[in-house]
């Protein structure tokens, strides 16, 4: 017997662990005693009380005290400076684009400069010159970060949200672009996902949030009609508005417009892969008084669409798991079972649809790997030849110019890109890619799941790297239809390459690797699925011989709380650690979570018993009480997250500190100034970061993390 198969043994025999120089906080919540029957199921939850909003600082207390246990800690092992080090200068390599849109012959962009916290919103001129729009850190104090931003057609107005703390939910103002001045008014409270739509140069509709005292902020939202230098004016769609299509409450409704279409598209929508689609005269949008006509449902799985002229496309994925691309004439009424195909179903699986001048672009890929597909005037459809191998996002109609958008990969940071006729050039503007993971490279293998179904999983290997066990972060996300195994520019990880570590990315069932029946074999009740393919991932890293249990930690981010906790509790022999970053761990409670009934179409309705079962079957906090044994333990949170409420984490610590703290790390790091990550500034995310992966690199016993 080898000495690690018998150490792997004595784990899975719920062995006692070997000693740590990390320890457990001191501090523990109060256990206090509650009991109800839910379908016929007795459900103990001793920290039950954590969810009641009087008692939010007493969670946020034990949160933060656990946190500054940890995060001193963490700080005293010799090799996190070394590893900030490296994070830090992976992330601010030079210039880096992103967000582009085109207006009134103008480039409009997010840019992020060395050294900045977060970046800037510009435009450049014809004349290639650039203006700073906005900056966060002008004055050398910082401001709200940009979420979103949109541009009047004629390109002279823009209008942008900006939220602070990372809470995400904020403002919307207007800028005059010539003049760079900001104008009187301010659209709020707004969700920082929905940017302002323009109907025409001086007037747009937005989602506007329900201002409620203590409810789920995330429903009852509707949009309104706002003309600039007036009051708001009447709301347009939405749960509630009379005289429009019937919205439940948790849908999230939204319209847009594209220059040249008298249409206007409605969609409903959420935390799910589907959408309803109406559509209504863009002139009586303009008046207030849409008579709106629904195309479709959520039953025919509409996952995108785009508008150009009369013409709506849309990509169809009930009768192609794949997806097909057809079209409506408006003008003429056409239903959608009178759509004509305008591309069929094929192996790529299509992501994103825009529509231009000269066609209709289609961006899909087949493994993660990009694939553009042009439809000109004749109808046939033809594949553009991209540059690289990568991902290709952001994909933008710019009317007689075609359309832009970004090409990317694990280690070439985003380019953004024109579309014309087909044929693909550079915009000039190239982010800069860092070069201290040089000869670091990629890996496409395949994992075997335990019914067999063969699974993606796209491996990084650091610089230098030949043979051996090493350091393993393992990732998994498998929800709402997200490709996992797709590259990205993947620079907050770079720092843990040049460390020696290694990353996993699986692409396990509940994603969108493989189309929409990909996605179903791993929602709701079939999330079990994602968690043997993930496990299926872990096994193959060890397989290849590129770590071993010990040294491979699994990350669950979000949504992914559904996967990888789930997949560590079921096997803590194959994963010494587990981050849970962020993460759903209690969703039986979805429905007193802010934002947790915008995900019962996704994950399971907890307030029925089918949805109850399901989410069962993924709920970690349950899944503790049977659990053998746990790997080590870091839970991240956001203290300001309005996606996922700091209580999930909560509860989640105080049952894994009941059951195992005296034998296992349970450790908790939060940020009070941040949210769900998204808007945080460079220096939080940098010592997040470098706590995460001294975390990783402990667990695996690395030079200067023992």
């Amino acid at each position: 017997m080898t000495k690690y198969l018998a150490a792997a043994l004595m784990l899975a025999a719920g062995a006692p662990a070997m000693a740590q120089t990390l320890t457990n906080a001191t501090d523990r919540p109060p256990a206090e005693a509650f009991s109800e029957t839910q379908y016929g199921e007795t459900v103990d939850d001793p920290y039950r009380w954590m969810e009641s909003g009087e008692r939010a600082k007493d969670v946020e207390a034990f949160i933060r005290q656990s946190s500054a246990h940890t995060v001193g800690q963490l700080a005293k092992l010799p090799g996190r400076a070394k590893l900030r080090e490296r994070i830090a200068a992976g992330v601010q390599a030079g210039v880096r684009y992103g967000d582009l849109n085109e207006a009134g012959g103008r480039l409009f962009y997010r840019r992020t400069d060395p050294g900045a916290q977060l970046p800037k919103l510009v435009m450049r001129g014809p004349d290639g010159a650039e203006k700073i729009l906005y900056d966060p850190e002008a004055g050398g104090t910082k401001g709200p970060a940009l979420s979103s931003y949109s541009v009047s057609p004629d390109g002279k107005t823009l209008a942008m949200h900006t939220a602070a703390g990372g809470a995400e939910v904020g403002t919307i103002r207007f800028i005059d672009v010539a003049s760079g001045k900001e104008l009187p008014d301010k659209l709020e409270p707004v969700w920082g996902e929905f940017e302002a739509q323009w109907v025409d140069n001086s007037t747009v509709t937005y989602t506007r949030m329900a201002a409620t005292d203590g409810d789920d902020a995330m429903q009852n939202m509707r949009v309104y009609l706002h003309k600039l230098g007036q009051a708001d004016g009447p709301a347009l769609l939405g749960a509630g508005v009379a005289g429009t299509p019937t919205f439940d409450p948790r849908e999230f409704p939204f319209i847009s417009y594209v220059e040249g279409s008298d249409w206007a598209v409605g969609y409903g929508g959420g935390a799910r892969a589907d959408g309803r689609v109406m559509i209504a005269k863009r002139a009586d949008i303009a008046a207030g008084k849409p008579a709106w006509r629904e195309i479709a449902q959520y039953d025919d799985r509409i996952l995108t669409g785009a508008l150009y002229g009369d013409t709506l496309y849309l990509v169809r994925t009930g009768t192609a798991p794949n997806g097909e691309v057809v079209a409506l004439d408006l003008k003429a009424g056409a239903t959608l079972a009178q759509a004509k195909t305008v591309l069929p179903a094929g192996d790529a699986v299509i992501a994103e649809i825009a529509a231009a001048d000269d066609g209709l672009y289609v961006l899909a890929q087949t493994d993660g790997i990009s694939r553009l597909f042009f439809v000109g005037k004749d109808g046939k459809p033809v594949e553009s030849k991209l540059p690289i191998q990568g991902n290709a996002v952001g994909l933008e109609s710019a009317g007689p110019g075609g359309v832009t958008f970004a090409l990317q990969d694990w280690f070439t940071a985003a380019e953004w890109m024109r579309a014309k006729d087909g044929k693909v050039s550079p915009l000039g503007l190239a982010s800069a890619s860092y070069k201290g993971v040089a000869g670091a490279r990629q890996v496409r293998e395949t994992a075997t799941s335990a019914d067999g179904t063969k699974v993606p999983l796209a491996i990084l290997l650091p610089p230098g790297y030949k043979s051996g066990p090493a350091p393993v972060l393992l990732e998994g996300y498998a929800s709402y239809g997200v490709n996992t195994a797709e590259p990205y520019y993947a620079q907050w990880m770079f720092g843990l390459l040049e460390s020696g570590g290694v990353v996993g990315y699986c692409g396990a069932r509940g994603g969108g690797e493989r189309g929409r029946s990909w996605h179903e074999a791993g929602r709701s009740a079939n999330k079990p699925n994602a968690h043997a393919d993930l496990i299926a991932c872990g096994e193959r890293m060890v397989e290849l011989g590129l770590t071993t249990p010990k040294q491979m930690t699994v990350i669950g981010t979000s949504a992914g709380g559904l996967l990888a906790p789930p997949a560590a509790l079921k096997r803590p022999d194959l994963f010494g650690g587990l981050i849970a970053n962020v993460a759903v761990l209690n969703p039986t409670r979805l429905a007193f979570a802010e934002n947790g009934a915008n995900q019962f179409a996704e994950m399971g309705d907890p307030t029925t018993a089918e949805g109850f079962k399901a989410l069962s079957l993924a709920d970690s906090y349950r899944l503790l009480l049977a659990a053998k044994d746990i790997p080590n333990t870091l839970i991240t949170v956001g203290l300001n997250d309005r996606r996922v409420e700091p209580w999930f984490s909560g509860k989640f610590a105080g049952r894994a500190l009941d059951r195992f703290g005296k034998t296992r790390l349970i450790l908790i790091r939060t940020d009070p100034d941040a949210g769900h990550g998204i808007g945080s500034a460079r220096d939080q995310l940098v010592e997040q970061f470098a706590d995460v992966y001294s975390f990783v690199l402990h667990q695996a016993g690395a030079p200067g993390f023992e």
